[in-house]
């Protein structure tokens, strides 16, 4: 079987396989990584990092996207406790939204008590909303706009339910200490499968 970690912090190890399967790891860059050592990675600007000069990360970002590897942009989104100038995280968000847009690479989403402004922002753009661990009407209320949910190894086993029958749930370590076989394995049994019973949606192409 595949282990798909959508988002991580962490550098992939080698090979990228285990006993149990194939590990497809998608790992979180800024535009100034050095992505051409990743096989899958996704590029975006974190709404912690949204400076005054943000713009210039973003014309990083817009040739960095075009690589084949780049399979997401983000994580990026909006964040109303640690992120920058508030108005700056919004113009530099819509322009990632605007990106996401006109590549068709969906975003990876960084949202921290912003979600009415997230779902404002995003219509018309493929999303996931990673590392969400938030109840089954807030889960129920993403779905339905389209949204798809990526969990870690702290979810709401009702919020993961959902997800995995609308049929757009994804997994993650984010900076976990736990592996992806070991997150496949909470998930399933949460949601009383096998973990080869596990299928990623086809937002994203790997």
């Amino acid at each position: 079987m595949e282990f798909v970690d959508i988002h991580t912090h962490k550098l992939p190890e080698e090979p990228q396989n285990s006993f149990h399967g194939k590990i497809i790891t998608v790992v979180n860059c800024s535009p100034n990584a050095d992505i051409d050592r990743f096989e899958y990675c996704s590029v975006g600007i974190h709404p912690w990092n949204v400076t005054k000069n943000w713009q210039d990360d973003f014309e990083i970002l817009k040739k960095q996207v075009l690589q084949p590897q780049v399979v997401a942009i983000g994580e990026c989104g909006l964040d109303k406790l640690r992120g920058g100038e508030w108005s700056l995280q919004k113009d530099c968000f819509q322009a990632q939204i605007d990106l996401a847009k006109q590549t068709g690479k969906p975003l990876v989403l960084h949202c921290v008590k912003a979600v009415d402004e997230v779902i404002k922002m995003c219509v018309g753009v493929k999303c996931i909303f990673h590392g969400f661990r938030g109840k089954p009407e807030q889960a129920k209320q993403l779905l339905q706009k389209g949204f798809d949910l990526s969990f870690g190894e702290k979810f709401n086993a009702d919020s993961l339910t959902l997800a995995w029958q609308a049929g757009r749930m994804w997994l993650e370590t984010d900076e976990s200490e736990c592996t992806i076989e070991q997150i496949y394995q909470q998930a399933a049994k949460a949601l009383r499968i096998s973990p080869t019973d596990i299928v990623v949606p086809g937002t994203i192409k790997l």
